[in-house]
């Protein structure tokens, strides 16, 4: 599954760095259109490919997969002015990606019994993430 996305997230030539993403989280904050269209088009390929893996877990159909894509950029972009430069954006992008998949669990609960992600401790989510 992974060679689909090989061009797109997992090249190391184009894909931007940490300090790179955190400019462009800048310029989202300050409501920079241009700047939210490129962030859409940066992080698809990752959050595509997070869930990827979690249908081949098995924990989601791959029907759902561009759905919670949207819904994880939406929350990403809702909680845009809560972002922190000290934080590895990928790591907060994946905490993001996580929740939204936690979030669509509880909404199927009564659907099927889905195998839980292991949880990070809510406190020193910083300390963890650098540790990323």
């Amino acid at each position: 599954m992974a060679e689909g996305y090989r061009d797109s997230c997992l090249c190391r030539v184009d894909r931007l760095g940490n300090d790179e993403l955190c400019t462009l989280m800048a310029d989202v904050v300050k409501h920079d259109g241009g700047a939210s269209q490129q962030l859409l088009v940066t992080v698809k390929p990752l959050l595509t490919a997070f869930y990827e893996g979690q249908v081949q877990a098995g924990r989601v159909r791959r029907e759902e997969v561009e759905g919670l894509v949207q819904k994880a950029f939406m929350a990403l972009y809702q909680r845009r002015a809560s972002y922190d430069s000290n934080i590895p954006f990928r790591a907060w992008l994946i905490e993001i990606a996580r929740d939204t998949l936690l979030d669509y669990w509880r909404s199927q609960s009564g659907n099927a019994v889905v195998e839980p992600l292991a949880s990070v401790p809510a406190l020193n989510h910083h300390e963890v993430l650098r540790a990323i």
